[in-house]
């Protein structure tokens, strides 16, 4: 086949996107939609090659996933080796039991599924995943794995005119997928094939069409242009607030089919610019500097603790594009294969040896990043300077994984029953509610339980405030009907537990406090309408208020925690250096001031609902976690904190002896 390269030159603006986006985010907002430019030159090259070979009838699908193990496989594998390497020396333990995880999937080809089961794309823990970006590489994978079956089907037997309905028919099904999906479930439509089919398939329909297209010159010239300034504008207007990939993406991907298009029917202005020797060879090692840019930020970031300044960026980058040049230069070119012309192959004893390592070297680093989940993080890298610390922050409350969420409310009560072991047909007398801000409470509850001789029981939801009476004001939609599930499960539970003597409501108050205030109707354009306007607001105190009543009315005392003090990025790092250089870990803490900004609204709130009530009480954590300057994440030599957000096990049960839990009667309810 003819080397298109402008091609090439694409794929160089594809992958300047990504890294200007990843490396400086302000400077190229929507610079992500590279990775949708890369999806529709995949689509196009792969079919077009297919296709070729299949009307020639010298098409082998051995032969095509043997080439695809070459052009890819080898600097991928030699990738994940050296960031494992790196990994285990840079991150602390819970973040390299992650990347174990993360491992695991990326080596198996299935890192989208697993990114899209533990986290957005634009999330900020998401940001320090070194493999993060290995998610694009496996949707490609998975499309390789099944279209070359459906055009090994379809072309022998059916005309070309089908063949692009069909292709068509596709695309508008992935499209309607993705934009139907998207409210419902944003990080599905991220991560996964069915919904970013539609992109690769738009570049396989060119190739399936080439023969075609033929535009006039000035046609080309226009439409060329057109596909630079839609790709140049999603970069740069679209940002990782968008719901994306919708229709959002559009712009980008056909921007891109554009492009294509006229380069097919003439040579351009565009298509000559992106022919010149630099683009084309930042196109040509493009595949290398994805594999290995976003290790290298961030890990560099991991290592700082916050975002990288310009030159840390740029220098990062200049590392970047190094050693990607000499892993194309090294791992991709002498591995890429050249010993078979199409139609005459024949598997000799080097491919299969080639094949048989690829495998091997892929399930040993799957294997590995078993072992190291498994190892929680291997925490034996550390002396015991610092070991007993990282044990620390790795633990969590130990009921969460079959006790949170609402489908597990009136299940697994063998271990959801905390304190005094609960008899058959005997009602439950503490319960923890709320979202993960709640779960992370269990502990200490669970020693007050225990201490009193209470059958103790978790009910909550993670991201799910508790708010009786209250629209629960969770996006995307699947996540607000989940919480409203929760809300009816959690009421069901009270009326199944008719000797409850105590919740313990805790939440993300802060999270809340700000989302019903952005959900509150707009302020009324006169002050007639404001009386109106006001009493229609929920505010979170009058949804906690609310909420209490549920409780007291029926006889139940409530304890009300406010929310900790949170960090956008936990420090610790410095911690391990404090620790190391036997310094005050405190001056790692977010400081007081900040942490009363965050929480000054909701703590005000959550001090109002106890005044003059007596069945209500309230702990306000911030008050015994912070001192004058900061809010140290480490008292007393105990690390109280698991990550940005929660304490862990031994950082709720150090707080348990400033908690005052209100007093109560001794009677137990039986069912009937």
């Amino acid at each position: 086949m003819i080397y298109l390269p402008f091609v090439d030159g694409l794929r160089a603006i594809a992958i300047l996107s990504v890294v200007a986006y990843h490396a400086l985010p302000a400077s190229l907002p929507g610079g992500f939609v590279g990775v949708d430019v890369f999806f529709v030159i995949s689509g196009f090259l792969i079919t077009r090659q297919i296709a070729d070979e299949i009307s020639r009838r010298t098409f082998s699908l051995s032969h095509f996933f043997l080439r695809r193990l070459r052009r890819l496989v080898p600097a991928a594998l030699v990738c994940l080796a050296v960031v494992t390497v790196l990994a285990a020396i840079i991150l602390l333990p819970n973040a390299f039991r992650d990347y174990g995880r993360s491992l695991l999937a990326s080596s198996m080809m299935y890192a989208n599924v697993y990114f899209y089961l533990t986290g957005g794309y634009f999330s900020a823990p998401a940001l320090e995943t070194p493999l993060l970006h290995m998610w694009s590489l496996a949707v490609e994978d998975q499309f390789y794995l099944t279209w070359p079956l459906l055009l090994m089907l379809l072309i022998p037997r059916v005309g070309n005119t089908t063949i692009l309905v069909t292709s068509l028919l596709l695309i508008a099904a992935s499209l309607v997928l993705c934009e139907v999906m998207l409210p419902r479930s944003p990080d599905f439509v991220f991560y996964m094939l069915p919904t970013r089919a539609w992109e690769l398939l738009t570049g396989a329909l060119i190739a399936l069409a080439a023969a075609r297209i033929r535009l006039p010159q000035a046609a080309a010239e226009g439409v060329g242009l057109a596909g630079v300034v839609a790709i140049a504008a999603s970069a740069a207007m679209l940002s990782s607030h968008e719901t994306f990939p919708g229709l959002s993406a559009a712009p980008a991907v056909f921007g891109t089919a554009a492009v294509i298009v006229s380069g097919l029917s003439a040579q351009t202005a565009v298509t000559r610019f992106l022919s010149l020797p630099p683009v084309v060879f930042v196109g040509l090692i493009s595949y290398s500097l994805y594999l290995w840019h976003w290790p290298l930020i961030a890990l560099s970031s991991y290592v700082s603790e916050r975002a990288l300044t310009l030159p840390e960026a740029l220098g990062v980058v200049a590392a970047s594009f190094a050693i990607a040049y000499l892993s194309w230069r090294f791992v991709e070119r002498p591995f890429r294969l050249r010993s078979h012309a199409a139609g005459m192959f024949v598997w000799k004893r080097a491919d299969v040896t080639f094949a048989a390592s690829g495998v091997g070297v892929a399930v040993l680093l799957a294997l590995t990043g078993a072992g190291i989940s498994i190892a929680k993080g291997l925490p034996s890298r550390f002396d015991d300077t610092v070991q007993p610390f990282l044990d620390q922050m790795v633990s969590g409350n130990p009921w969460r994984r079959k006790c949170d969420d609402f489908q597990n409310i009136f299940l697994n009560d063998d271990i959801c029953n905390f304190g005094r072991r609960k008899a058959p047909g005997e009602s439950y007398e503490v319960a923890v509610f709320g979202d993960s801000m709640a779960d992370h409470w269990v502990p200490l509850v669970a020693k007050y339980a225990k201490s009193n001789a209470l059958a103790g029981r978790q009910v909550t939801n993670g991201g799910c405030a508790l708010l009786f009476g209250t629209p629960v004001p969770a996006s995307p939609p699947s996540k607000a009907l989940e919480c409203a599930n929760y809300q009816r499960e959690a009421r069901a539970w009270l009326d199944a537990n008719p000797g409850l003597k105590l919740a313990v409501i805790s939440g993300y108050w802060s999270k809340w406090t700000r989302l019903l205030d952005e959900a509150a109707p707009p302020a009324p354009a006169n002050g007639a309408a404001s009386a109106a306007s006001a009493a229609t607001k929920t505010d979170i105190e009058s949804a906690m208020r609310k909420t209490i009543r549920v409780f007291t009315e029926r006889g139940i005392k409530v304890l009300l925690i406010g929310q900790i003090p949170t960090y956008e990025r936990l420090p610790t790092r410095c911690i391990v250096s404090a620790k190391y250089s036997n310094t005050d870990p405190g001056r790692c803490g977010v400081t007081a001031e900040a942490a009363a900004e965050e929480l000054g609204e909701s703590d005000r709130a959550l001090k109002l609902l106890a005044a003059g009530n007596p069945a209500l009480e309230v702990f306000l954590p911030s008050n015994v976690m912070c001192a004058k300057e900061r809010c140290p994440p480490v008292v007393n030599g105990i690390m109280l904190y698991k990550n940005e957000a929660h304490l862990n096990r031994f950082g709720a049960e150090y707080l348990r002896p400033f908690v005052r839990f209100p007093e109560l009667g001794t009677r137990v309810n039986v069912l009937p």
